[in-house]
């Protein structure tokens, strides 16, 4: 069950008697007591005046002059979410896909008939695709990282490494699970690498819960952490500079690539692109899909890595020992 369900199901049962013990919730929405009492202060940080009774025959409960009523929804927005639905379901692998239908399923109960055939002739003339997240992962997976996410319990996993062709057992505290050119990454401190660190969820083998609590550091913030990074990729933080030729000028300069970067105009439509990133891998690969409408100035190592790769590209159009 997904943290929103349980506080739903709190809510719920909350509303429907006049006092809850904690253990009682525990039980029904089989958890701990501890993962109750978190999510009893997420619906009290969003408003809900959960009050608690102290003592033997105590508990939690909801004073009766307040009642948590769905506000109500217009055609439009009612079509928004049965579209966003069909988006994050339609044969992409959205890990939540079975909590979202219920989730959708409910609602539509709710709904009057008028209200459905209304909504239903809105946002007809737009299509949205998303890339298929091409993972082959079990649900559970996904279940076990995210309650533990929720739990703060670390995790054992077999873990499998690119670039060393290796799989490897690590015991993760898992902080966040994010999603980005299609695939999963999950963000959590290794006690191998005694240190944050970034893992594609589709490398993990198997994974386990231990049952061991962790703190998360509090000196971790998600945004910093990922600030420079030009997509997931961490590395040592390096000032880039590049100059860019029409027509990529006019297309890098239409978006915003990172929070760091400064665009400089010059005179024959050319710019001076300039940012501090975290790793060199990927922003390589970006500026090579330019071709030769980009130019690295800076730093010296990644604009000679660019050399050393474009000679490898054309060895491979032209014959053995013709490159000049």
């Amino acid at each position: 069950m997904s943290k929103f369900s349980r506080m739903m199901d709190i809510l719920m049962h909350l509303q429907a008697r006049s006092l809850v013990k904690a253990q009682e919730l525990a039980d029904i929405l089989e958890t701990d007591l501890k993962t109750v009492y978190r999510d009893i202060e997420s619906l009290r940080t969003a408003n809900i005046p959960i009050e608690s009774k102290p003592g033997r025959y105590g508990g939690f409960y909801i004073p009766k002059d307040f009642y948590f009523k769905a506000p109500k929804l217009s055609p439009e927005e009612i079509a928004v979410l049965f579209f966003a639905g069909e988006v994050l379901v339609k044969k992409n692998g959205f890990m939540f896909e079975k909590d979202f239908k219920t989730a959708l399923s409910k609602l539509k109960n709710t709904l009057a008939k008028e209200e459905i055939k209304t909504s239903s002739g809105k946002i007809t003339s737009i299509t949205y695709e998303i890339e298929t997240l091409k993972t082959k992962l079990w649900e559970n997976l996904f279940y076990i990282i995210e309650k533990c996410i929720s739990e703060r319990k670390s995790i054992e996993v077999d873990y499998y490494t690119l670039s060393r062709d290796e799989t490897k057992r690590r015991i993760l505290d898992p902080y966040h699970l994010i999603y980005k050119n299609g695939a999963w990454y999950l963000i959590a401190f290794c006690h191998w690498r005694k240190d944050v660190k970034i893992f594609r969820v589709d490398r993990i083998k198997a994974v386990n819960e231990t049952g061991a609590s962790f703190v998360i550091k509090k000196s971790f913030s998600l945004r910093e952490y990922l600030k420079n990074s030009w997509q997931i990729t961490r590395g040592e933080e390096v000032d880039v500079v590049v100059r860019f030729f029409p027509p990529a000028s006019r297309m890098v300069r239409e978006m915003e690539w990172l929070p760091t970067q400064k665009i400089v105009e010059e005179k024959n439509g050319s710019i001076i692109f300039s940012a501090r990133v975290s790793g060199l891998i990927e922003i390589k690969r970006w500026i090579l899909g330019y071709g030769s409408q980009a130019e690295v100035l800076e730093p010296q190592s990644l604009r000679q890595e660019i050399f050393y790769e474009s000679e490898k590209i054309l060895s491979r159009y032209v014959p053995a020992g013709k490159i000049k």
